[in-house]
């Protein structure tokens, strides 16, 4: 089969599946609302936009962009002509029609993202079910979570010793934890740098050493990476720390798809994940074809919103590619995120960032319970949580308008 017939092939199988799901559960509301206007509020503390989409019944939906203020309303002015005055249950149009404008510039996934994020919850809010039901699941009681964490000095057992003692004290018991491999490296994180030596690979090992040592075998480990290093980085990196049976590697390598994340895989003995800077199917279908990649990795507030990442993990499952949800946004992303990974069957785990700050929860009035280190299934239709202004403005900076403009 022709590589374009097989993708083509491969990004139609959702509207057979979950969307078939979607379009038998809110048949018969449709046609009868119609959407009246858009409106956002920046959340700069996340780097993130808050969509709020307005019908003529009184409802509204909300998601969450994975771009700036400034960013989602020069967007919003491109998105908003295509969906004023249409059907918010018509969602499969919508993302076509704001998926693929080329000119006079072409589309901006991020932007569109958080609106396709809102026709969900509005949808969930029309037909009174919750998102998950309307995606096809559950597959699951509770959804698995993980947090960003790690030593002041990794290098030093007493830091880590004192580190490991409140991880195991926190109430909402995560037992899985990604650390970054950079920092113990004494490199700047997120930039490109050059190839690491043999002491600083030295390093990271004895670093990650420690922590296994103080967490023990009952702690999922993950390394992180923010697709800084080189072929020759990476692969020692792989090796330096293997010895700790890391849950993955992510992000070793810069962003796009090129033959040395092939040459990493041959090379590595640990599993590989990538994918919170890729876009839409298209973006993690080289991955995925060539199996340069354990797990793949998208955002929802990034990649498409929950059409474009359902498309993605149909496609995953074609090659029995399981999918972990990137997170480090508040609390709409993180609803999202639960019921993305109540929805589909090879889900792995998603992150949040409640092990930075745990003030994403005050943003809802009626935030999800967090025990054990998993969130259980949500109550209430659409993505099941109402905003609170007041907490959604502890994450806002003194240039973020509170109300919703």
């Amino acid at each position: 089969m022709l590589r374009r017939t097989f993708l083509r092939t491969a990004l139609a199988l959702p509207a057979c599946g979950a969307f078939g799901h979607f379009e038998r559960l809110t048949a018969a509301d449709r046609g009868k609302v119609k959407i009246t206007d858009i409106k956002m509020k920046p959340v700069s503390a996340l780097a993130h936009t808050l969509v709020r989409i307005d019908t003529d019944a009184g409802l509204s939906g909300y998601g969450e962009s994975g771009v700036s203020g400034a960013m989602m309303k020069a967007w919003r002015e491109r998105y908003a002509p295509l969906l004023i005055g249409q059907d918010p249950l018509a969602i499969q149009v919508h993302f076509h029609r704001m998926s693929t404008l080329m000119h006079p510039y072409m589309a901006r996934i991020p932007a569109l993202s958080g609106i396709d994020m809102a026709l969900w919850d509005l949808a969930g809010r029309l037909s009174g079910r919750p998102v998950y039901q309307l995606l096809g699941g559950p597959f699951r009681d509770r959804v698995p979570m993980f947090i960003n964490t790690q030593p002041r000095d990794m290098l030093d057992r007493a830091a880590v010793r004192e580190w490991a003692a409140k991880l195991r004290e926190d109430p909402m018991g995560f037992k899985a934890v990604k650390i970054d491999a950079a920092r113990p490296a004494g490199r700047p994180s997120g930039r490109y740098t050059t190839t690491l030596s043999n002491q600083e690979l030295r390093k990271i090992r004895t670093a990650f050493e420690n922590v296994r040592q103080e967490l023990g075998p009952d702690y999922d480990i993950m390394v992180h990476c923010h697709n800084e290093f080189d072929l020759p980085s990476a692969v020692g990196i792989a090796r330096a720390v293997e010895p700790i049976e890391p849950t993955w590697l992510e992000d070793p390598l810069p962003v796009p798809f090129s033959e040395s994340w092939i040459s990493l895989k041959r090379a590595a003995r640990v599993p590989l994940l990538t994918g919170e800077k890729l876009e839409m199917p298209h973006g993690f279908y080289p991955f995925l074809q060539h199996q340069a990649v354990d797990y793949i990795y998208p955002d929802i507030a990034f990649c498409g919103g929950l059409t474009g990442i359902v498309k993605i993990a149909t496609l995953a499952a074609l090659w029995r590619i399981p999918v972990a949800t990137h997170n480090v946004g508040g609390i709409l992303l993180t609803m999202a995120s639960i019921h993305f990974g109540l929805a589909i069957h090879d889900f792995l785990t998603s992150e949040t960032r409640l092990g930075s700050t745990r003030e994403i929860l005050a943003m809802a009035k009626n935030p999800p319970e967090v025990l054990g280190g998993s969130a259980g299934i949500p109550e209430g239709a659409g993505l099941g949580v109402e905003l609170d202004d007041a907490g959604v403005r502890r994450l806002q900076r003194p240039e973020d308008p509170p109300e919703w403009v």
